[in-house]
């Protein structure tokens, strides 16, 4: 995974994901198409990196997956905001 945060935001899960070791982050200025090309390519070549995608996937899927997320998250709006 190749995060490039644009707003301030946006920083705190790619740095969660990097230290899981399951993601590299670029600045905005850096993403060229050359440093984007060896960032996808970087990982194929890391089992190490592959496996803990893998775990994490596992975990996330254990969890409920993005399903279980949204409902967490609807659980907090007020009773209109889904419909």
């Amino acid at each position: 995974m190749i995060a490039v945060p644009q707003g301030a935001e946006q920083f705190r899960y790619p740095d969660r994901l990097v230290e899981l070791g399951v993601a590299r982050r670029m600045g905005t200025a850096d993403a060229t198409a050359e440093t984007l090309r060896t960032a996808l390519t970087d990982p194929v070549a890391d089992p190490a990196r592959a496996r803990r995608s893998r775990q994490l996937r596992t975990a996330a899927r254990a969890e409920g997956g993005t399903t279980r997320a949204a409902d967490l998250i609807e659980t907090l709006l007020p009773d209109n905001a889904t419909r």
